[in-house]
């Protein structure tokens, strides 16, 4: 993965992301209507890949009186959410209790057993080795910590991975390798959970512009035969393929999962939920 291209994707995608990150949004929604009914109080969180702060808004409600650090790679990303955050803090009386961090997922700096709730929202797919990311996060955890977040999957955007003239996505996991993954790690009776979302676009070029727009391109330079006029001529013709009443269609296949860090050694189990 090319980070550099993914934090200059994200820094410049910062000031429109919010008005055109419907589904992410909806992601970061979904995902805290699941930690909603999970008992758990804490008094320190991290909010990682926060971007312009979609999700931290919500933990506020939930947790008015927890620490709040978001962290996140793009320093444009963090300035948004800080913007969103202090407007809402200002309208309803709420004490400032976000930290922004700009720092790579993949080097957290932070002391061991930091935290009580770790939560990531539509980024752990974008660490370069996601295994010791989930490494790194259960040493951040505290006893009885919870760990909560969403991810893209394997199937998602199926309408650009089956381009056979270049490799448009990125290599996303499966299910399966995020449930090894947390059991490896030491997490404690992961649930996981996938879900599709599908966004209808009235033509095949709006659907790119909005990848460009929320800084979702592939994080290398391989797509840069986009400027070819025939390479989008071929591509446009390709996705109108997967054509719905003359809409065209992008399709996110969406984990939920979340696992707990435990004082104790008790035997693993993994539990997948139908959607």
């Amino acid at each position: 993965m090319n980070k550099q291209k993914k934090i200059k994707d994200f820094n410049r995608a910062a000031n429109v992301y919010d008005q055109n990150a419907v589904m992410q949004h909806q992601i970061a929604e979904d995902l805290i209507d699941r930690l909603r009914f999970i008992k758990i109080k804490p008094k320190k969180i991290l909010d990682i890949g926060s971007g312009t702060g979609a999700t931290s808004k919500k933990l506020i409600d939930l947790y008015p009186d927890a620490d709040i650090y978001e962290i996140d790679i793009a320093i444009e990303m963090l300035k948004k959410s800080k913007s969103n955050n202090t407007t809402i803090i200002k309208s309803f009386f709420k004490r400032n209790n976000i930290t922004y961090i700009n720092a790579d997922m993949d080097l957290i700096p932070f002391d061991t057993q930091s935290f009580d709730l770790i939560i990531s929202s539509s980024s752990i797919q974008w660490s370069s080795n996601i295994n010791k990311l989930f490494e790194n996060i259960f040493t951040l955890l505290r006893p009885e910590g919870l760990f909560i977040f969403s991810s893209f999957l394997k199937n998602t955007l199926p309408e650009l991975q089956s381009f056979s003239d270049s490799k448009l996505t990125n290599e996303f996991c499966s299910i399966q390798e995020y449930a090894q993954m947390l059991i490896s790690n030491q997490f404690y009776d992961p649930i996981l959970m996938k879900d599709e979302f599908r966004i209808d676009y009235k033509d095949a070029l709006s659907a790119l512009r909005d990848l460009k727009k929320i800084g979702a391109t592939k994080s290398s330079n391989v797509h840069k035969g986009l400027r070819s006029r025939q390479f989008l001529r071929n591509l446009i013709q390709h996705m109108d393929q997967y054509k719905i009443d003359n809409k065209n269609y992008l399709t996110y296949e969406v984990l939920f999962a979340h696992a707990w860090k435990l004082n104790n050694s008790q035997e693993k189990s993994i539990s997948f939920i139908k959607s």
